[in-house]
C-alpha cells in the first residue's frame, strides 16, 4: 500500500496504512480508480471486438471473402498507390487477437476495390461509406494515432475521390496530414510510403477538388527525403539495393526508379506547377515557367525511354507529368488572353499544349483499342486526372483559335466513361466538359 500522512496526528510523519485508520480521501480515490482502470482495459477489448465484428459482418453481407478483397486491392490499386506492405498486412490479418485498427484498414481496402460495386446499389455503397467514415472518426477518440490509422484515412480519401465527394476528400487528407505529422512518418520505409501516398493525394486533390484555394495539407519535403523502393526489397529485407543506396528527391531523373517513386517525383513537379498557377499576375515569373517547362520535357523523355511499349505504366507518373505540362501551358495562355502577361512567344505554348493533348489522346486510343479482357478494371487515379484535365484543356484553345485547334474528344470521353465504373470523379469530368467555359 502507498505511504500516506498520519491522519490522526495531522503531523508530517508518514507510515504505512494499517487499514485501521479512518479512510482518507487518497485511500478512497485510489480504491475507486481500480475498477475504473479495469473498465478501460475491458472497453479496449470490447472496441476491438466491435470493429472486427462489424467489418466482417459488412463483408459477409456483400458475399465477399477477405482473400478476394486483398487480391483485387493488390492487383488493381497497389501498383500505383503502394502505401501498404502486403506481407505485413496479411500477417496482421491472420492474428487471432482482434485489432480495431487492422479491421478498419481492411474495411477501407474493401471500399476502394470494386468488390461491392457489382452487387450493391448506391444506397448500399453510401451506407458502407457512412460506416467507414463513422468508424474512422470514432477510432481517433480513444486510440493514439497509428500507422494503420493513417493508411485507413488515405484509402478513405481515395474512396471519396472515387465517389466524387471532393469536399470530404479535401477535409480527410488534412486529417491524415495531422495524424502523419504527429507520427513523424519518415522513420522507416513503410511509414515513408504512407507519407508519400499522402503527399501524392494532397497534390492531386489540390488540382481537382480545391481549385488551388485551400492551403496544402502536406508541406514540401526536403531534397534528401527518401523515396519508396521497389516491393521486392520490402518483401525481402535482406535483398541489397542497387548501389546500396536509397533514392531521394535529389536522385537524378535519369536513374531508374520504381513505379511509385516516379509518381512521387512527378507529384512534386505538379505541386510546383500549382504554386506558379496560384500566383498572382504580378508575381507570375517567366523564369519559373521556363524551368518547369524544361524539367517536364526532360522528365517525360526519360519516362518514355525507360517504359517502352507498355501502355499500363502511362497511367501513373507519365499521366501526372502530362497533366502538369497541360496545366502549366494552359495557365500561361489564359493569363496572356486576358492581358495579364506579355503575349509574345505564345505560339510556343500553343504548340506545346497541342502536342501534350495529342499524346494523351493517342494513349486513350491505344487503351480503347485493347480487347475487353485486357483492359484494367480500375483506371488509376492519375490517369483519370490526366484524361479529364486534357479534355477540359481542349475547350479554351477551341474558343480562342477556332478551326486552327481541332481535336476529336471522343477517345478522351470513352476512357472517362470506362473509368466511371470505379470513379464517379470521371463522371464529374464528363459533366464539366459540357460547360461552355472551363470550371475554374
Amino acid at each position: 500500500m502507498l505511504y500516506i500522512k498520519n491522519i490522526d496526528t495531522g503531523g508530517s510523519q508518514k507510515r504505512r496504512c494499517d487499514k485501521t485508520l479512518t479512510s482518507c480521501s487518497r485511500c478512497i480515490n485510489f480504491q475507486d480508480l481500480q475498477p475504473h482502470w479495469h473498465n478501460i482495459s475491458s472497453r479496449r477489448v470490447g472496441m476491438d471486438n466491435y470493429f472486427v465484428g462489424l467489418v466482417m459482418e459488412t463483408l459477409t453481407k456483400q458475399c465477399v471473402s477477405v482473400e478476394r478483397v486483398l487480391e483485387e486491392y493488390f492487383c488493381d490499386i497497389h501498383p500505383w498507390f503502394s502505401v501498404i506492405i502486403e506481407p505485413g498486412f496479411r500477417k496482421r490479418l491472420s492474428h487471432r487477437k482482434p485489432c480495431a485498427e487492422t479491421a478498419m484498414l481492411l474495411l477501407t481496402v474493401f471500399m476502394v476495390t470494386g468488390s461491392h460495386d457489382q452487387s450493391s446499389n448506391d444506397t448500399h455503397r453510401t451506407r458502407i461509406y457512412q460506416i467507414g467514415k463513422y468508424l474512422f472518426s470514432f477510432l481517433q477518440l480513444p486510440r493514439e494515432p497509428s500507422l494503420e490509422m493513417v493508411q485507413s484515412g488515405l484509402l478513405l480519401v481515395l474512396y471519396e475521390l472515387r465517389a466524387s465527394r471532393l469536399n470530404e476528400a479535401s477535409e480527410s487528407v488534412g486529417n491524415c496530414a495531422r495524424l502523419g505529422y504527429t507520427l513523424r512518418l519518415n522513420i522507416d520505409h513503410e511509414r515513408r510510403r504512407v507519407w508519400c501516398g499522402l503527399y501524392m493525394l494532397d497534390r492531386i486533390i489540390c488540382q481537382i477538388a480545391t481549385e488551388f484555394r485551400a492551403p496544402r495539407a502536406v508541406e514540401e519535403p526536403d531534397a534528401n527525403f527518401r523515396l519508396p523502393i521497389d516491393d521486392v526489397f520490402c518483401y525481402k529485407p535482406k535483398t541489397q539495393l542497387p548501389g546500396n543506396s536509397h533514392p531521394s528527391f535529389s536522385t537524378p531523373l535519369q536513374v531508374p526508379l520504381c513505379y511509385f517513386a516516379r509518381e512521387i517525383q512527378t507529384s512534386r513537379i505538379l505541386g510546383q506547377v500549382q504554386l506558379l498557377c496560384r500566383s498572382s499576375d504580378a508575381d507570375w515569373s517567366y523564369q519559373q515557367f521556363a524551368v518547369l517547362d524544361r524539367t517536364l520535357m526532360q522528365f517525360m523523355e526519360t519516362l518514355f525511354e525507360q517504359t517502352p511499349g507498355s501502355w499500363a505504366v502511362l497511367c501513373g507518373a507519365n499521366a501526372i507529368c502530362l497533366a502538369s505540362a497541360i496545366i502549366l501551358h494552359q495557365d500561361r495562355l489564359s493569363r496572356a488572353a486576358r492581358g495579364a502577361i506579355s503575349s509574345s512567344d505564345l505560339d510556343t505554348s500553343f504548340l506545346a499544349i497541342t502536342t501534350y493533348i495529342k499524346m494523351v489522346g493517342d494513349i486513350c486510343s491505344k487503351f480503347d483499342a485493347l480487347e475487353p479482357n485486357r483492359k484494367i478494371p480500375c483506371v488509376p487515379l492519375p490517369a483519370v486526372m490526366c484524361t479529364g484535365e486534357a479534355v477540359l484543356a481542349v475547350r479554351y484553345p477551341k474558343q480562342s483559335y477556332g478551326l486552327a485547334f481541332h481535336f476529336d474528344e471522343e477517345p478522351f470521353r470513352r476512357i472517362l466513361v470506362h473509368a466511371t465504373r470505379t470513379w464517379n470523379l470521371a463522371d464529374e469530368y464528363l459533366r464539366r466538359t459540357t460547360d461552355v467555359t472551363r470550371f475554374r
